[in-house]
């Protein structure tokens, strides 16, 4: 959200309260209270100071679904100030703007369930600036009616005994989906059709990037043998063990390729990956790559600079990474909206569909913002695994099991430190 010139003044130096109070024409009390200010002799060269209540202490909130389109017409609450606030949004998923009475100010969000029961989505404080909270749901939002069920179809799903075919060397990809595109969302489609039985249907699919999965197609079913251990340990003089410690540390011991559309025309296997929003932010943002340092602050809350143009999706956009699981709904002011949601908790089983989401927006970094394969080695060090660019680090994770050990050895060799660090991922 963007002030005006007329709801802001950026302080310069030599300015004193009193100075910004006749040149904008705002009381000082005023200001002491749009702005929280104690330090009324000190003011920093290039604050920006808030002129009015709107610029101070605005809420509004954007509803969007899983691939990030807007929810049109949804029916919401805004709780403030001991007020309850009801409306509905529009084709942008965005409520209207409430003003809270001050900075201390909670705000709940609620929405109807299923069932008509108002459910809580979202709470925080309005502290102080035009705050627009962003609630992403876990599903795709789409409205329609079936048709009537026949009495003759089946009431429970009925699909019978089938033979899995043959699995090709280079797998056929998931065809684009059919049907008409949602109105708010052009990504996904939908269409009525009869299931087995003449049960009304409606079939939603996600038109997914091509490029994203003509990587899978490289995929090869060739795990690791004892042998490749063997060249490989020899080629770092460590041990085997070692080599196998890592990879347990990094993917639990297991196949290091999950199925991601697991049909028998189309089984599409993808390496295992853990998407990091931190570093899709670092990548993305106007302060460059490089991560904070004791001595050099460039990415969090009050940096200057420091903004992606893709923070409004703060589940794959973020200067901080996601949390554990155990700190959901707690407080923390290094959060969006000061408190643990959903959105950022360390979640694997969503870790493709942030990929595919961050892809949409940035390709590169997106790609540069995962952990993949048996040993989660950072896109972003391709260039250390021998590699002129991401694409071609991705296709050989993609491959098999040998390539990716192959990348993790030449890792090793050109930052040795990257082997010592059992406990996170190869290359953080």
């Amino acid at each position: 959200m963007t002030q005006t010139t007329s709801e802001v003044y950026v302080v310069q130096k030599g300015d004193t309260l009193a100075k910004i109070a006749r040149t904008t024409g705002v009381p000082v009390p005023s200001l002491i209270k749009f702005n929280g200010l104690k330090n009324l002799k000190s003011l920093q060269s290039g604050r920006v100071i808030y002129l009015n209540e709107h610029a101070a202490f605005s809420v509004k909130a954007l509803f969007l679904d899983a691939v990030r389109y807007p929810i049109g017409n949804l029916v919401y609450q805004l709780i403030t100030d001991g007020k309850v606030h009801q409306g509905k949004t529009g084709k942008d998923g965005l409520s209207f703007e409430k003003i809270t009475a001050h900075a201390k100010s909670s705000v709940e969000i609620l929405i109807k369930d299923a069932v008509g029961n108002w459910q809580k989505v979202g709470s925080t404080v309005s502290g102080y600036g035009e705050k627009l909270i962003t609630l992403i749901s876990p599903y795709i939002s789409f409205k329609d009616k079936l048709e009537p069920h026949p009495p003759e179809a089946p009431t429970t799903p009925n699909p019978g005994r089938k033979h899995p075919a043959p699995q090709k060397s280079k797998p056929t990809l998931p065809p684009k989906p059919s049907g008409s595109p949602m109105p708010n969302n052009p990504d996904v489609r939908k269409k009525k059709k009869k299931g087995k039985g003449g049960e009304s249907v409606i079939e939603i699919g996600i038109d997914l990037p091509n490029k994203l999965l003509a990587y899978m197609q490289a995929y090869e079913d060739k795990p690791i043998t004892e042998g490749d251990w063997k060249i490989l340990a020899d080629s770092l003089l460590c041990e085997i063990n070692v080599l196998k410690a890592i990879a347990k540390v990094e993917s639990g011991g297991r196949s290091a390729f999950w199925v991601i559309n697991d049909t028998a025309a189309h089984k599409v296997h993808a390496p295992k990956i853990m998407f990091e929003r931190h570093y899709f932010h670092r990548l993305t943002c106007a302060n460059g790559p490089l991560p904070n340092t004791k001595t050099k602050l460039r990415h969090g809350k009050g940096v200057p600079g420091c903004k992606s143009p893709y923070d409004d999706h703060h589940d794959i956009c973020w200067p901080i990474g996601y949390r554990s699981r155990k700190k959901l709904n707690q407080h923390d002011n290094q959060m969006h909206d000061n408190q643990v949601d959903q959105d950022d908790i360390r979640d694997n089983q969503r870790d493709y569909l942030r990929l595919i989401n961050a892809y949409r927006l940035n390709k590169d970094a997106a790609l540069k913002s995962a952990s993949w394969g048996k040993f989660q080695v950072m896109g972003e060090n391709f260039g250390a695994c021998g590699l002129n660019d991401i694409q071609t680090f991705v296709i050989k994770m993609c491959r098999n099991e040998v390539g990716q050990i192959e990348l993790l050895v030449t890792l090793s060799r050109k930052t040795p430190s990257s082997g010592k660090r059992s406990r996170k991922r190869t290359g953080i």
